[in-house]
């Protein structure tokens, strides 16, 4: 499904998780009159993706890959920039818009997307990072290492970590991890997983 978009008129400020709509390139490929075709599912309705997302069918899988694309296309395009999502999951990015279309059903979904977009640029990724293997007793979960070194100075911020800023996942950062889900009222696992990393990063 192709649409037409203006920029200017159809892109406004989002609430919740999706705090702010951002242009996250130099500049754009429209038109003279700042139209472009939007192609798949960012042309569709936020109405139309909720729907999906309930019923979680062929075409919620199909908005998935749409997201990730666009993410891609973000993080290849835009200046200063690795990984618009360096902890983040599809599944966790279209659960956050999931929540946004339900308040903005007659919203387009690409608006939906750059106002997430906008959201992630602050804690993005700015330069390739080694990825890591965390583990705990409660399960792995693969991280850059400069992400991990982002947790250690947001628990070190929180006063539940005075270790190293290293990126290394030490009993010490387990048991800082485990102290802020248990200051935050989440199960404490020690593993930072993507409702610890949302509590702590974005607080």
């Amino acid at each position: 499904m192709k649409t037409s978009t203006r920029i200017v008129n159809r892109l406004r400020p989002l609430g919740g998780f999706l705090l702010a709509v951002c242009l996250v390139s130099e500049a754009w490929a429209v038109d003279s009159k700042g139209d472009f075709a939007v192609e798949g599912g960012g042309g569709r309705s936020c109405e139309t993706f909720t729907q999906v997302a309930k019923k979680r069918n062929t075409d919620y899988f199909l908005f998935a890959g749409w997201v990730e694309g666009y993410v891609t296309a973000n993080n290849q395009y835009a200046k200063d920039t690795y990984d618009y999502t360096p902890w983040q999951t599809t599944e966790f990015l279209l659960a956050a818009l999931k929540q946004y279309c339900e308040k903005s059903p007659k919203e387009p979904f690409i608006v939906a997307v750059n106002g997430m977009i906008g959201a992630l640029k602050q804690n993005r990724l700015q330069a390739k990072s080694e990825v890591v293997m965390v583990q705990t007793d409660k399960g792995g979960v693969a991280l850059y290492k400069a992400t991990i070194e982002a947790i250690q100075q947001k628990l070190a911020d929180e006063k539940l970590y005075s270790g190293a800023r290293d990126g290394v996942f030490s009993p010490a950062l387990k048991d800082a991890i485990r102290s802020f889900q248990v200051k935050v009222s989440l199960p404490a696992s020690g593993l930072p997983d993507q409702l610890t990393l949302n509590k702590l990063f974005n607080k």
